[in-house]
């Protein structure tokens, strides 16, 4: 009888499970096989498939709306219009040109890349396979010539055409075997078998007479589940299942041929049905970068708008007195009696003259760089994984600068924290305990100090076990097998107190199952298992080694070699009789067999939380000690499973094998629930023989991956299926839970649930009340977090606001004592963990207390006191040096608390279910450093996943990075997904935005290539508007000047090539290869990604700050050559410059001031920053040259302009000079008194740390004098001076006292952690 409990977690869990996975029972359909004629009347679809995005016909006009889905392409079109207009200021060419180019080359990228798919879909399309055509003889046919019910042979090696109904096989008992890696990334072998009333269509004499009839369901989506019925013409019927069906883009493998009818063609295929596109994801700086656009269209707008106002205006007033416009004939631009239609005119002439405030080359520009961007990483060996020999993979380069900015990420446990590579470990039998070793979780909690009770009672009596030389010592490891007891191996069981029921146990473990042997059954040794799970595989391997050596299959008997104990094998044949198989929902999988005594058993394998609730009431001997061993298992990191067994009566099972046929032969979603009932009802008064602890071990790198991702300040959520206690020490072991971190449970484990269990039982309550009463616990429990949390935040505000009114002197030694005293005292009252050493503590305390009251320990060489020890002189503030025990322990006491939330599947699943609840739930979440989500389901992950992004917020970024395809919806819900290529498949992989192979690769990928794409993407876009503006605002003074009449200043093509040819080809270099810091030091510091949390490179600030610059670059660009060539003789005839000569001129300084500037924002130069910044103003006057030199009737104004005007001038390149240093020298020295005062430049803030003044300032309430804080302490003055030395990562503290000289520090490792050092330095000075 299961508990009340499980019925409402199934109930909450699954809901409408049966839903999901993609079956349409509205659509069944009927095949004749083997009978063309007779299926045509159904019009089934035809085999042909297509994966193009477009027909032939509408390639131009799909792409075309594509790339009109962005308002500028829009708005440049209507200049485009405009510009045919007489009244357009630039030609019609120079518009429609430039326009034209971008939209092809989004047009080009669309329709090569279906080409590509149209090209891959024809050599599909065009595979031969035999065909038997109405029984008649085979011959070749095209893929998608075939139709419903044909009868196709497909051999060893090949791919399935379409959906394939397995008829016969070459092999043993119609069995084949089928690799599914293309449809799910697996790559072990599934097993399929004909029905044995098939076996014998092998051929082309007995295919001629085969005729049948299919009912089944109609086309869906669910790879794993297929409902069907096949009747004879002699009223024969059978069931049909999965095992039957063969699917599309799946290959036969070990098969020599197979025989089989078609069921599912086409687009009706599963594969074609799951092939749906992903969810459209766009990064937040593009969303950001379209709020910029509406708001330039808006200044734009308003610009025009003035420009007509104030023309209609003076023409209306002033029009009649300026009579060499000729106001009165019958242009009626400056007419002033239609002054109305002159303003008009004027505003529309604006909007193109204006027009390049809007950057439609920066989204061409973005598309590139981010192609380039990921090709880069691709090409990035350190994220090479040689186990699987691929590097990582990038499927969607839009959210490239999204890995510089995620702060939350949600990750899987098995196959990507850890190998998914299991490890059979440790086992109880009979109520006895078996195994020795160490597991990883207990190598952590040996350094951290943790004692775990599962360790210290299970290791009790083998402490002489030497865990290093495991490897070496013992002789029965093998991959899958790591286990060691002299009692259980080498035969020796047979001197167990329960041999029968050790025997009992090891032929569950050989018989349990659905893996296929490989190799030769000679050699036991050589026998490998390709299993449905690495857990299951692990099983299997185990009983190998105990000497019961699974060895044959077929569909109605199992052969096990089985060791009597005297080192004498014998083959024992078990029949088969039914395989009821393991689910997500079910969480258990039985076998019943007939062993060769006559004896009719049921062995069934599962979780403790399903398999204990079906235990017979009067058989639980060894449930208790059995529970207690799964438990301490469970503590050490390992995953446990539960075997039983029970006895069948011949009667009992021959009845239920009745009812059990019968329903197997329902069509419809009533199959399902007639068999989950009859299984149900088998599955009962079971008794527990043992249970299994298999170790999944950490992936490389996990646990210091996980600690950098902490520093960085992301905040990683990990979503398993296991129990609290296994996850919590699992949490240990990768750094997820790390010591001094407060753990807030939330469980309806506790006493408060199982009373309202026990109430439940006693008084009949409905489920809607139960759940009710524990809805209320799960409140009260977060409530009480939520408290602690904020008492604690307010007991840190307090003890600051106490700080402030002390004396400085006072407030110093205050604060180290408040934290090595009472603080540190109530936090170890409340922690779980604790240290292993109290004496280590007290010696590092009264270490501590002789440092802070003794005065300095060396000298300088002036005489005066030292500071620091000679080894903090110089020190990297990294977690690295926390070894340190004064250090270490100053750091660990200053830091503030952190917290993490752990919370089982019961309690989740009501969260999910009431909005209350998820608010009070993310309030708690969002204050804590980690989230444990234990016993969670597939579906559960998603609805997480995107309650998360809910409630987190608009500026919060989460990641979400599994392995499985049951992550696939967690990954898709993301905002960023990132799937891993492991054991359990690639689905991950295809439906992510990114592909890697190992989860340490993550670290890299954000922190390395995430900070530098962010970097990158930012400076592009704040670059681009900088460059666009001084062009518009140009425009805009220009057209001030004549009376805004919109006479353009320079020549078309000048400004058309502006942002395509004269200014592109840096930022492009710069947002593909710059980089501010190294790859180490992104990895060494980890608080540099915090920059993309605060969003310091991409925000309203930085881009009012841009906007500004250009302003003031542009009145530069257009003052000076206005107020040195506006009268002053150009030529050297003594003539003035002409208004082409005068626009040339400004132009140069336009092309030369942009590019320039460029520098300033470069972290480092290479050989390709310099070809692409010079090459490119060098290129500017290469076209003045060439431009110059065409016929007048094409160079028009601009022949020989360079060669006869502007170069033989001196003020032309006097201009040149005085305009750069005036444009660019007030942004210099900026950046300039930013790095000298603060430490870095606000505009270019690439360090990723905050100015260290205001930090401290705000940490400590030190007072700033000339922007650098100080102390006074009797007569002493403390000055903090920070400055750059070498590099952005390189700060010295200069220490003066009055009337003497400074002492300085230099400190590697300019990050947060700076502070406690300084505070570590203020509070051994304010005491000498």
């Amino acid at each position: 009888m299961r508990s009340l409990k499980e019925r409402a977690i199934k109930s909450l869990i699954c809901g409408k499970a049966v839903d999901d996975d993609g079956s349409n029972s509205g659509n069944d359909r009927t095949i004749h096989c083997n009978q063309r004629s007779a299926n045509a009347e159904y019009r089934f679809s035809n085999n042909r498939t297509s994966t193009t995005k477009y027909k032939w016909y509408n390639v131009l006009p799909g792409s075309l709306f594509v790339q009109y889905r962005r308002a500028a392409y829009w708005y440049f079109t209507a200049m485009a219009v405009l510009s045919l207009t007489p009244f357009s200021p630039y030609s019609a060419v120079s518009v429609v040109l430039p326009l034209i180019f971008v939209l092809a080359l989004g047009v080009g990228r669309e329709a090569w890349e279906d080409f590509r798919r149209s090209k891959g879909d024809k050599i599909v399309n065009s595979r031969l396979v035999q065909v038997y055509i109405d029984g008649g003889k085979k011959k070749p046919l095209q893929w998608r010539d075939l139709q419903v019910g044909d009868v196709v042979t497909v051999n060893d090696g090949d791919y399935f055409p379409a959906d394939l109904l397995l008829l016969s096989s070459s092999g043993p008992d119609g069995i084949c075997y089928v690799e599914t890696k293309n449809l799910d990334g697996e790559t072990n072998l599934k097993v399929r078998q004909a029905l044995e009333s098939t076996w014998t269509f092998k051929d082309e004499a007995s295919l001629k007479e085969f005729r049948a009839d299919v009912k089944c369901e109609g086309p869906n989506a669910s790879l794993y589940t297929f409902i069907g019925r096949m009747e004879f013409d002699d009223g024969r019927q059978f069931p049909l299942g999965p095992s039957q069906l063969l699917l599309r883009d799946s290959t036969l493998q070990n098969t020599g041929q197979i025989w089989g009818v078609i069921i599912y063609t086409g687009h009706d295929t599963k594969v074609m049905q799951n092939s749906t596109a992903p969810p459209s994801k766009r990064s937040r700086i593009d969303r950001t970068l379209d709020k910029i656009i509406w708001a330039m269209f808006a200044t734009l707008f308003v610009m025009s708008f003035i420009t007509g106002l104030v023309l209609g205006y003076r023409t209306g007033h002033d029009g009649p007195h300026m009579w060499y416009l000729k106001p009165y004939s019958s242009n009626s631009y400056y007419n002033p009696n239609r002054a109305v239609i002159a303003g008009i005119i004027s505003a529309v002439t604006g909007l193109v003259l204006y027009g390049y405030l809007i950057p439609i080359a920066l989204y061409v520009s973005l598309e590139i760089v981010r192609v380039l961007q990921a090709l880069f990483m691709m090409q990035d060996l350190s994220m090479y994984d040689a186990t699987t020999d691929k590097t990582m993979r990038v499927k969607s380069t839009g959210l490239n600068e999204e890995l510089g900015q995620v702060d939350t990420v949600l990750s899987d446990k098995t196959g990507t924290l850890t190998c998914n590579q299991m490890d059979f470990f440790r086992c109880t039998i009979a109520g006895v305990s078996y195994g020795k070793g160490t597991t990883e979780v207990e190598k952590a909690a040996g350094r951290l100090g943790v004692a775990l009770r599962g360790s210290v009672d299970l290791r009790g009596e083998i402490e002489e076990w030497d865990d290093k030389d495991s490897f070496a010592c013992n002789a029965y490891q093998e991959k899958g097998f790591n286990f060691y007891d002299a009692r259980l191996l080498a035969g020796n069981w047979t001197g167990e107190p329960n041999k029968e029921i050790v025997q009992l146990f090891f032929r569950t473990l050989a018989l349990c199952h659905t893996a296929i042997p490989e190799g030769k059954v000679e050699d036991i040794g050589s026998l490998q298992y390709r299993a449905e799970s690495p857990d299951e595989a692990a099983l299997v391997v185990a009983a190998k080694k105990f000497g019961f050596c699974f060895c044959k299959r077929s569909p109605s008997a199992v052969q096990v070699r089985e060791d009597t104990g005297t080192g004498q094998y014998v083959d024992v044949t078990y029949e088969l009789l039914n395989v009821l198989e393991f689910s997500s929902v079910r969480k258990r999988m039985s076998v019943i067999l007939r062993f060769p005594d006559g004896r009719l058993m049921l062995l069934s394998k599962g979780a403790d939380s399903v398999m204990l609730a079906r235990v017979d009431p009067s058989r639980k001997e060894f449930v208790k000690s059995t529970v207690e061993h799964l438990n301490h298992f469970g503590e050490v990191g390992l995953r446990t499973l539960v075997l039983a067994y029970r006895e069948l009566g011949e009667e009992e099972y021959q009845n239920w094998e009745v009812k059990y046929a019968y329903a197997r032969g329902i069509l419809g979603r009533e199959r399902e629930v007639q068999t989950e009932e009859l299984v149900e009802q088998i599955e009962q008064k079971l008794i527990v023989i043992g249970g299994t602890g298999v170790e999944d071990k950490l992936q490389e790198g996990v646990p210091e991956s996980i600690d950098r991702l902490a520093r960085a300040g992301i905040t990683i959520w990990v979503l398993t299926g296991d129990k609290v206690e296994t996850a919590i020490n699992i949490g240990y072991a990768c750094s997820l839970l790390r010591k001094g971190m407060q753990k807030i449970i939330i469980s309806l484990e506790g006493a408060q649930a199982q009373a309202v269990e026990e109430r439940a039982e006693k008084e009949s309550l409905t489920r809607e009340k139960v759940n009710k009463e524990f809805r209320n616990i799960v409140a009260q429990q977060l409530a009480e977090g939520s408290k602690e949390l904020s008492r604690t935040k307010s007991a840190a505000d307090g003890s600051e606001t106490r700080r402030v009114s002390m004396s400085r002197s006072n407030r110093s030694r205050d604060l180290v004592n408040q934290h090595s005293g009472d603080y540190s005292r109530s936090v170890s009252q409340r922690l779980s963990v604790r240290s292993a050493s109290d004496r280590k503590e007290s010696n590092e305390e009264q270490e501590l207390h002789e440092y802070r009251t003794s005065g300095p320990s060396h000298r300088t060489e002036n005489g005066e006191g030292s500071l620091l020890p000679e080894d903090f002189s110089t020190v990297s503030v990294g977690r690295e040096n926390r070894d340190h025990p004064i250090w270490g322990r100053l750091v660990d006491e200053i830091e503030e608390m952190e917290f993490s939330l752990v919370i089982d599947g019961h309690s989740l699943a009501l969260v999910l279910e009431e909005e209350k609840l998820q608010e009070q739930f993310i309030e708690v979440c969002k204050k804590c450093a980690s989230v444990l989500c234990c016993r969670v389901s597939p579906r559960q992950k998603a609805q997480v996943t995107r309650l998360v992004r809910k409630g987190m917020g608009q500026n919060r970024l989460c990641l979400a990075i599994g392995d499985g395809a049951n992550d696939v919806g967690m990954i898709q819900a993301a905002n960023v997904g990132i799937g891993i290529t492991g054991v359990e498949g690639a689905q991950a992989a295809m439906a992510a935005d990114y592909a890697i192979g190992q989860f340490r690769f993550l670290e890299r990928l954000l922190m390395v290539h995430g900070h530098w794409c962010y970097r990158r993407i930012s400076l592009m876009i704040l670059y681009f508007f900088y460059k666009v503006s001084i062009m518009g605002w140009i425009a805009l003074y220009c057209n001030i000047f004549a009376f805004f009449s919109g006479q353009p200043l320079y020549n078309d093509w000048y400004a058309s090539f502006y942002n395509t040819v004269f200014t592109s080809l840096p930022i492009c270099v710069v947002g593909t290869i710059d980089q501010d810091v190294s790859a180490d030091d992104c990895i060494k510091y980890s608080e540099l990604y915090r920059t993309g949390h605060r969003k310091e490179l991409f925000d309203r600030k930085l881009v009012i700050a841009w906007l500004l610059n250009s302003v003031y670059a542009s009145l530069v660009i257009f003052c000076f050559p206005l107020g040195l060539l506006y009268l002053a003789p150009f030529r050297s005839g003594g003539e003035v410059a002409s208004l082409q000569e005068f626009g040339a001129a400004l132009f140069t300084c336009l092309i030369l001031v942009p590019n320039i500037q460029l520098t300033t924002a470069i972290s480092y130069f290479t050989w390709i920053h310099h070809v692409a910044i010079w090459g490119s103003i060098v290129v500017w006057y290469l076209f003045l040259l060439i431009y110059g030199a065409l016929p007048s009737t094409y160079a028009t104004l601009a022949y020989k302009q360079l060669v006869e005007v502007l170069g033989p001038s001196p003020s032309y390149w006097l201009l040149q000079l005085l305009v750069v240093i005036a444009a660019l020298l007030p942004d210099f020295v900026y950046r300039c008194f930013k790095v000298q005062f603060d430490g870095y430049s606000e505009m270019n803030s690439f360090t990723g740390v905050i100015p260290f003044g205001r930090f401290l300032q705000g940490f400590w309430d030190l007072p700033l004098k000339n922007g650098r804080p100080q102390v006074r302490t009797g007569d002493l003055k403390l000055l903090l001076k920070i400055s750059t030395k070498e590099s952005h990562l390189g700060v010295s503290c200069t220490l003066t006292k009055e009337g003497g000289k400074s002492d300085e520090y230099s400190i590697r490792g300019y990050n947060s952690n700076l502070v406690k050092y300084v505070l570590a330095i203020v509070c051994k000075y304010s005491n000498t």
